[in-house]
């Protein structure tokens, strides 16, 4: 298979190159950024493209609806569901495949317009699928009945609507009056669980002036027990340390008279199922009213996929998700929250205790998902 390589300064005019170049039957295989090197060999917004016309854009899409696939999660009946076949046509499916820069609308309005190629390009940017990018183009498009087809700011709209009306919130946890509540928080190692359980923790404490207790089951992990420990003084908080499932109806016992009760956990591999099932142990004793699945941004799609899917064992709530302002091209996340079962709780982004925390929306993270700044998708106003 031969693949050209095209450099733009954005992305609308490398897949402009594209299409100069190899026609309209090209498939684009990759696109990234290039960050400028110590010897300044790229310029810093320069965008690299992979394009080829020896490959069959229908078969490409079909592994990644296969790679992508989540057992344990029933697909999402809209338009977020990797390739609609039950939506369209198979003419029409036929032209977006055949034509995956193309604006896929009727016959007598297949030239998109400026405005349409615009946006499809920052929805790529973001690293939105090229394929899913151009349904949410299409399908916005159409939903007017093609009156905003050269007003940008309009489809922008429109695809943020659909978008958000994709995602499933659960937002922040809830306590009820003379009732104790324990939550769990699960998840790969190095996302950031006890960090972001200090956050929650502290913003109960401070702001809703309720009794926190904490216990880790985290002994394996150097620091983690100091670490918390830190986090427990810091909100006045008792703290208890079990290494088996047999203490942790004693420890549960002695924060009885806690409002909220958070169990922090180790770091497990989702390819670990000896480890996973050890944890679920604990839970098992436990009996969590809610378990956090807590996922960091920066992840890859391929990852978080697997993450949902073996910690579906432990029976997780929610999903939790770190790191946004680490993530690059957050968008690719869109077909994983669309096909997840799982409804998305807080987002973070920072170190800081309690302030890098938000509450999920379906604004804020349709926000973080076509491309906007985290630190404007994240900001209070963000939420309404």
């Amino acid at each position: 298979m031969e693949v050209k390589t095209f450099r733009a300064a954005t992305l609308q005019e490398a897949l402009q190159q594209v299409r100069l170049t190899l026609g309209p039957d090209a498939a684009v295989l990759t696109t990234r950024h290039l960050r400028q090197s110590r010897l300044g060999l790229f310029p810093k917004s320069l965008v690299e493209v992979e394009a080829s016309t020896d490959i069959s854009v229908a078969t490409r899409f079909q592994s990644h609806r296969d790679e992508a696939t989540v057992p344990t999660s029933s697909p999402s009946p809209n338009v977020l569901s990797h390739l609609p076949t039950n939506e369209l046509s198979e003419p029409r499916r036929q032209r977006f495949l055949d034509d995956p820069l193309g604006s896929g609308l009727r016959p007598s309005d297949t030239r998109p317009t400026s405005s349409m190629l615009g946006v499809l390009a920052e929805l790529i940017e973001a690293g939105v699928e090229p394929y899913l990018a151009k349904t949410l183009m299409t399908e916005a498009s159409e939903s007017s009945g093609g009156l905003h087809r050269n007003d940008s700011a309009q489809l922008q709209a429109l695809i943020s609507r659909r978008v958000e009306a994709s995602l499933r919130i659960s937002g922040p946890l809830k306590l009820v009056a003379d009732e104790q509540k324990v939550v769990a928080f699960v998840g790969p190692t190095g996302v950031g669980k006890t960090t972001t359980l200090a956050k929650i923790a502290a913003g109960f404490r401070f702001d809703g002036g309720c009794q926190i207790g904490l216990i880790t089951l985290d002994t394996f992990r150097l620091g983690a027990v100091d670490q918390l420990l830190q986090y427990a003084e810091l909100i006045s908080a008792p703290l208890e340390v079990v290494s088996s499932p047999e203490q942790v109806t004693g420890a549960l016992q002695r924060l009885r008279e806690c409002d909220l009760v958070m169990l922090d956990t180790a770091g497990r591999s989702p390819k670990d199922a000896e480890q996973l099932a050890v944890l679920g142990e604990f839970l098992q004793a436990a009996e969590p009213d809610a378990i956090q699945l807590v996922v960091s941004a920066i992840s890859s799609r391929a990852h978080v996929y697997d993450t949902i899917q073996k910690f579906s064992a432990l029976s997780p709530t929610d999903l939790l998700i770190t790191k946004l302002d680490e993530a690059v091209g957050f968008g690719d996340w869109l077909s994983v929250l669309s096909a997840s079962t799982l409804p998305v709780s807080y987002l973070t982004a920072g170190q800081h205790v309690p302030q890098d925390i938000r509450v999920a929306s379906s604004r804020r993270l349709a926000s973080l998902l076509l491309g906007n700044a985290y630190n404007a998708a994240l900001s209070p106003q963000s939420a309404s």
